[in-house]
């Protein structure tokens, strides 16, 4: 009796240990009874200057049935606040998200560049303020674990946090999360800016706002400038916007070709009331969104005293890139210029360049959107997505998405990347769920990744239906179903029998949590008989990311689909596959779908991946039965440059097989297979993998990179062999868990 009287008074103490750790923080709870929490977590200062209007904002949400609570503290580092979060998070009732408000501290992650979209900077070569991600997964997703690296030199309120290499290797976040940290760099301080935007927010709250005004940009050079993207969105959009296509008010999509310098337009839509949603496809970097790019659109533009076309606008363009570089790098660009485009090498001469600078430095100015433009307007659309790069960095004192929503204007919340992202990711997955009144933050939830945050405040909702069609009703009952139920199938299979492609998707997503019995079947059926382009796509993206055996035969459907991202899509992953099956469909695609210009770059690429003896059989035996004028030589000249590859791909193998090489050379080819699963190779890989003689740092590259190989067809016999040399307890520690993350990686499905 004893021994048990011990355990209760221990389990005692560590609740009160608990309750004690959170003592220090200001604890404001709403009264009455809710299905879910909501978290304001704020630091002291920030509280103290904007006390009423944060009263105000947890008031709207409570009277909106949601359950908000006021966490006022001062935490140093990360870790406190996630240790409070786990306590917090272990009582009634469920928190659904979090809000970070003022300054709370920033987690910058190193090795899980994996569960980025693009990222893959050398965290041993780059500095570690580069080579680190920002990222709130950190806080909203509890499972992950993490180790201590360092605080910043430069920002005492940002810290390096490694992932274990043990942890969980996927993101699956407990709640979702948002950022609301206004720009230091302004003539407002943030306090005043926290405040003038939490009023805005609670107006917001407060108003009736139908799901029924969306507006799509397409800046230059993002998905190849591919029209057929352009072209295709629009009727995916149609299905998860239907009341925004009833009059020709409620919908637009603006690409940078209409017009020579498309932000003026930009500026002018930005700033037309009712607008919900407006969404950036653009590169991007913290303090500019890339518009039109350094060749005008082809039409004579009056500039200045005199009319510039597209020769001129090549010309100003070719000069400001001189004017980039100096010394021999300059020299370098002059003659490769020179040389290519058969320029007199007087076009350089100094004197024009003096000439012309005034006059390229404003032309340039007119091609893009940089901050103090942003906050020289008022932008009114309520949701802004950025579908680009760097344009969600909030550990920048200035940033492209604190700007819109912390501007004067009515943008209430954004979602934004803090590191650059893949242009072929879907981008728009299940955005749908917004007009079916959804929270955002539940969007959000649905699809992170690393880089992925909202800025502004993720509680915000669009009203479903319309004016005459009040769906409301329905909107709670999602929100709280996703709060609550995401785990019960019952519910969800319900969704799937509407006619609403929406709720088709979103219980799609949803059966993901907790597959039943005929998953896989189910999302095949889907991906060959449903109507829908976003329904299609979900059905693909669950096979993909599920880990599903019938990975290789869904490809060979999407191949052929008629949306352009299910075709790229379909591309880009048969490479990361790797059967033999797909080489023939991938063949078609690079012989005879010039009007897809991204799917053919997806096409190209994952080819690579492929034995290319096969490949360019193919290609010739494809040519030779088909209508292409000048075939064989269109053939032998694809052929040539897998040839090419074929014996690039042999030399840098040998090189990584080669003991005497050094390091570097070794290390360098290694790291091309973390976007090039080479599965032809990984026979070979694992012999240097396997060899207990051979370089530590060598093969702990290479533990990493064969990490990447989720969906090889090679994966059993990766998860096999690295399972052998795990068991080696006499490994060097680096090593040994570099090989366990990559297990866990592999394993995950």
């Amino acid at each position: 009796m004893k021994k048990y009287t011990n355990y209760l008074i221990l389990f005692i103490l560590l609740i009160l240990s608990g309750e004690a750790a959170l003592a220090k923080n200001k604890v404001i709870s709403p009264s009455g009874r809710f299905d879910t929490r909501f978290l304001i977590i704020i630091d002291q200062s920030s509280y103290d200057a904007v006390k009423q209007e944060v009263l105000d904002y947890q008031k709207v949400l409570v009277e909106e049935g949601l359950g908000a609570v006021i966490v006022v503290g001062d935490w140093e580092r990360p870790d406190q606040l996630k240790e409070d979060l786990q306590k917090l998070y272990k009582k009634k009732p469920v928190i659904e998200g979090v809000v970070f408000v003022g300054d709370i501290p920033v987690a910058r992650i190193r090795n899980f560049q994996h569960a980025t979209t693009a990222f893959k900077m050398n965290e041993t070569e780059f500095p570690i303020e580069e080579s680190s991600v920002t990222s709130d997964r950190y806080y909203d997703d509890l499972d992950l674990e993490f180790e201590f690296i360092s605080a910043d030199d430069k920002n005492e309120n940002h810290f390096y946090y490694n992932l274990k290499e043990s942890s969980p290797q996927v993101i699956k976040s407990e709640f979702y999360s948002a950022r609301m940290l206004p720009p230091s760099d302004v003539d407002l301080s943030q306090h005043e800016l926290l405040k003038r935007y939490l009023i805005k927010v609670v107006e917001a709250h407060k108003e009736v706002n139908y799901a029924d005004n969306i507006k799509i940009f397409n800046g230059h050079g993002y998905n190849f400038d591919c029209l057929t993207v352009w072209q295709n969105q629009q009727f995916a959009i149609k299905e998860q916007f239907p009341e925004a296509f009833k009059s020709s008010l409620g919908n637009a999509f603006y690409n940078f070709r209409q017009r020579p310098f498309m932000k003026y337009d930009i500026f002018e839509r930005l700033q037309r009331k009712n607008t919900d949603v407006f969404v950036f496809h653009e590169h991007g970097a913290f303090d500019t969104q890339y518009i039109s790019g350094p060749y005008i659109a082809p039409n004579v533009l009056g500039y200045n005293s005199g009319a510039i076309g597209p020769m001129e606008a090549f010309s100003i363009s070719l000069r400001n890139g001189y004017r980039h570089y100096s010394g021999e790098k300059a020299e370098k660009y002059k003659a490769n210029v020179t040389r290519d485009y058969g320029l007199d090498p007087t076009f350089f001469d100094v004197d024009l360049m003096e000439l012309t600078r005034v006059s390229d430095s404003t032309f340039a100015a007119n091609e893009n959107i940089v901050l103090e433009e942003i906050w020289a307007i008022s932008p009114q659309p309520r949701i802004t997505i950025f579908d680009a790069c760097y344009n969600g960095s909030f550990h920048k004192p200035g940033y492209v998405a604190g700007y819109h929503v912390f501007n004067d204007g009515n943008t209430v919340v954004a979602q934004g990347n803090t590191v650059n992202v893949l242009q072929d990711k879907w981008s728009m997955e299940l955005v749908g769920m917004l007009a079916e009144g959804a929270r955002i933050g539940f969007w959000q939830k649905e699809i992170q990744t690393l880089e992925s945050h909202l800025i502004g405040d993720p509680t915000y909702r669009l009203i479903p239906g319309s004016r005459t069609e009040n769906r409301s009703f329905e909107a709670l009952a999602l929100n709280k179903n996703l709060a609550l139920h995401s785990h019960k199938n019952k519910i969800w299979l319900r969704y799937l029998e509407s006619d609403n492609p929406n709720y088709q998707a979103i219980a799609l997503k949803q059966l993901s949590k907790n597959p039943p019995k005929d998953y896989e079947d189910l999302l095949m059926k889907y991906l060959k008989e449903s109507p829908y382009y976003s329904v299609r796509m979900q059905a693909l993206q669950r096979i993909i990311y599920g880990g599903s055996k019938k990975l290789p035969e869904a490809l060979i459907i999407a191949l052929n689909d008629p949306y352009e991202l299910i075709r790229r899509n379909a591309a880009r992953f048969s490479g990361y596959c790797g059967d033999i099956r797909l080489i023939e469909p991938l063949v078609e695609n690079i012989l005879f779908a010039n009007e897809s210009q991204r799917v053919q770059y997806s096409t190209q690429s994952s080819l690579e991946m492929f034995d290319l003896d096969l490949v360019v059989d193919q290609i010739k035996k494809s040519a030779s039965n088909s209508y292409l004028l000048n075939g064989d030589k269109t053939a032998s000249d694809i052929s040539g440059y897998y040839e090419a590859q074929k014996e690039r791909q042999q030399n840098r193998l040998d090189v990584i097989m080669d003991k005497d090489a050094s390091a570097e050379e070794r290390i360098f080819g290694i790291r091309n297979l973390r976007n090039y699963n080479n599965h032809k190779q990984v026979e070979d890989l694992l012999l240097v993998l396997s060899d207990n003689s051979d370089d530590t740092q060598v093969r702990i590259v290479l533990a990493e990179a064969l990490g990447w190989f989720r969906w090889s067809i090679k994966r059993p016999e990766l998860l096999k062999t690295l399972h052998e040399i795990y068991k080696d307890k006499s490994l060097p520690n680096e090593l040994r868990n570099e090989v366990h993350q990559s297990i866990l990686r592999l394993k995950y499905f």
